[in-house]
């Protein structure tokens, strides 16, 4: 779905759709709520043909989705420059002491940073560094990874809430945020 430039907020709806499955299931194969044992053949072969794949079940579960070649690092970085709020991408630059041209440079792969400012990066976006850029694909994740993101999906969930659930979960969200 990334290769058709389709936002991950449309991916629940996009799949469903197309696959005929519901969208609470999507919902839940997207955030890796359901296991592989119940995600039955027919539910793989459907999904597998919703995104243009012709694959039987078993080499479905165990396909590689990123293609050979994938530049892994370069989507990555762009798909978290793209969470950023407008001005972001300068003020990350300033942030990290680098002309706002070099970040250009490494989404056009053109230059890569070094480690320490790879590190300095991911800490500004809020990444663990345990994660590996040039290696796991977060841009094919489901759940939010910046903190931007993380911001807007609590934000999302809060306004969604009922009045009563909201009742019963400000009392602790109170104290959590007193303590800071």
């Amino acid at each position: 779905m990334w290769q058709r430039e389709i936002g991950r907020s449309e991916w629940v709806e996009w799949l469903s759709l197309r696959s005929g499955l519901s969208g609470e299931f999507v919902r839940e194969l997207l955030e890796e709520r359901v296991a592989d044992e119940h995600i039955g053949d027919e539910d793989c072969t459907r999904l597998a043909a919703a995104v243009g794949l012709a694959a039987d079940p078993e080499t479905l579960r165990f396909t590689n989705l990123v293609e050979e070649g994938c530049d892994v690092f370069r989507e990555n970085l762009t798909f978290l420059l793209n969470t950023l709020e407008h001005g972001g991408k300068k003020a990350l630059a300033s942030k990290l002491g680098v002309d706002p041209t070099t970040i250009s440079r490494w989404v056009n792969a053109s230059s890569r940073p070094s480690e320490a400012t790879l590190h300095q990066l991911m800490d500004q976006l809020g990444i663990s560094t345990e994660i590996d850029l040039r290696t796991y694909p977060i841009f094919l994740s489901f759940e939010p990874i910046s903190m931007t993101e993380r911001r807007q999906w609590l934000i999302s969930r809060i306004e969604e809430m009922m009045p009563n659930e909201l009742l019963e979960l400000y009392p602790a969200l109170s104290r959590i945020f007193r303590s800071r």
